[in-house]
C-alpha cells in the first residue's frame, strides 16, 4: 500500500503533528504498559508506531513499543522505525523468554500481507501463550471478511480464520493471561489504496477501478484505523483494556457510502479541476496493480484488492459501519473522502503539458 499521511490524536492537527522523540515518550511515560507491535515492516504498523511515538496525547499512555517485523521493513517503514529508534526484531525469532524479558503486555497483531500469513499469526500467538504474560490482545482485521466466500475471495475469507485463531486464549485457561482482555477491529478499505491509480488521475485525469458506476463501498483512511488502535492499545480497565472496547468486534469503514462518480466528483472538488471515474475490467485492474505503482505490493496483497473489488461488485460492501464507536473512542469524526483527498493533492492532480513559446514543443 503506498505512503500515507498521519492522522493525530489532536483534533486541531489532523494533517499533521508535533513530532516527539521515542525517549520523550518514555520518559514521560507513566504507565508500565509495553506495547508490541506486529508488521512494523509495512505501512500500517509502521504509522501506528509512529502516532503512538509522536503525538504527545499518548505521553504517558505506555513505557514502551516494541517492533516485530514479517520481513524488510519497506523505504517508509524503515524511516519511521529510524527516526523514533523503534527496537525491531524478527517475529520469527521471537520465544516466550524474550518476550518476558521484554515485559509485553499488550499486543497488536497486524498480519502481514504475504500469502504464509495464516502460519505466522499462529507462530505469534503461540509465542505469547507460552509466555502467558501478554493480557491485551488488539487483532487488527478486514472489513467484508464475514460477507466473503472461500471460493471467490479465499484472501479475504481468511481473515475469518485468523480472528479464530486470535479469540482462541481468551477460553484457554492454559494460557493464564494472555488474551484474557480481547479486541478485534475489521479495518475497512483503505483510502489509500487509491493513490494506486495517481498515475492514471495525474497523466489522464482518470480514476480506474473494477466497479461499476452504482457499485459502493466507503473506504476508511488508515490514519483513522491507526487512531482507534492507538486509542484501545493505551485504553486502561480493571481488566486490561478499557471496558468499552475490551471483547469487542469493531467493523470500521468511512463515514459514507460512495460509488466510483462520488470518489471522483470527491477529488474533483478537493482538487479544483476535474477527475472522471472510469470503470475497467478485472483484468485491467491486475496490470496497473502489476505495474511500476504495485512493485511494493506483495503478491497475495494484490489478490486481497482485487478480491475486494468483486466483493463491491456483489453487492456485499452496502454499508458503513464503526462511526458512533470511533468518535466514542477518539472523540472525533472519520474523515471524508474530500478531506483525504485535499490531504494527497499532490499525489492526485492531472499534471498537464505546457508548450513553449519559443519552440512550440510540449513539456511532459
Amino acid at each position: 500500500m503506498p505512503p500515507q499521511k498521519k492522522r493525530t490524536a489532536d483534533s486541531d492537527t489532523k494533517n499533521g503533528s508535533t513530532k516527539a522523540s521515542h525517549s520523550k515518550s518514555a520518559n514521560a511515560a507513566k504507565s508500565s504498559r509495553v506495547i508490541a507491535v506486529t508488521a512494523v515492516d509495512g505501512h500500517t504498523g509502521s504509522s501506528l508506531v509512529e502516532l503512538l511515538l509522536s503525538d504527545p496525547d499518548f505521553d504517558g499512555k505506555f513505557a514502551k513499543v516494541v517492533g516485530l517485523t514479517f520481513g524488510e521493513p519497506g523505504p517508509d517503514a524503515k524511516d519511521i522505525l529510524d527516526e523514533y529508534s523503534v527496537e525491531t526484531m524478527p517475529a520469527d525469532s521471537l520465544d516466550d523468554a524474550k518476550l518476558k524479558e521484554l515485559g509485553v503486555d499488550t499486543l497488536c497483531l497486524i498480519p502481514p500481507a504475504r500469502k504464509d500469513k495464516l502460519d505466522l499469526v499462529k507462530q505469534v500467538l503461540e509465542v505469547g501463550k507460552k509466555a502467558k504474560n501478554v493480557k491485551n490482545l488488539v487483532f487488527v482485521s478486514s472489513a467484508g471478511c464475514d460477507y466473503a466466500e472461500r471460493d471467490k475471495q479465499p484472501h479475504l475469507r481468511e481473515f475469518i480464520d485468523l480472528e479464530v485463531l486470535a479469540m482462541a486464549p481468551k477460553s484457554d485457561p492454559s494460557t493464564e493471561d494472555t488474551g484474557h482482555s480481547p479486541c478485534i477491529v475489521r479495518a475497512g478499505f483503505y483510502l489509500e489504496n487509491l493513490l494506486l491509480y495517481s498515475k492514471q488521475a495525474q497523466g489522464e485525469g482518470k480514476l480506474p477501478i473494477p466497479i461499476d458506476e452504482d457499485h459502493k463501498f466507503a473506504p476508511v483512511a488508515l490514519g483513522d484505523v491507526c487512531l482507534l488502535l492507538a486509542k484501545i492499545l493505551t485504553s486502561e480497565g480493571e481488566h486490561g483494556l478499557a471496558d468499552e472496547v475490551r471483547g469487542s468486534m469493531i467493523p470500521l469503514t468511512g463515514p459514507q457510502l460512495t460509488a466510483g462518480p462520488e470518489l471522483a466528483e470527491a477529488a474533483s472538488q478537493a482538487l479544483g479541476a476535474p477527475l472522471k471515474f472510469h470503470s475497467v475490467r478485472e483484468g485491467e485492474a491486475k496490470k496497473i496493480l502489476q505495474g511500476p505503482q504495485g512493485q511494493e505490493l506483495d503478491d497475495s496483497e494484490r489478490a486481497y484488492l482485487l478480491e475486494y473489488y468483486s466483493l463491491v461488485r456483489e453487492g456485499k460492501t452496502n454499508y458503513v459501519a464503526g462511526r458512533v464507536t470511533f468518535r466514542g473512542v477518539t472523540g472525533q469524526d472519520l474523515t471524508e473522502p474530500t478531506a483525504f483527498f485535499e490531504a494527497y493533492k499532490d499525489s492526485f492532480a492531472r499534471k498537464k503539458r505546457r508548450t513553449t513559446a519559443a519552440s512550440g514543443k510540449k513539456d511532459e
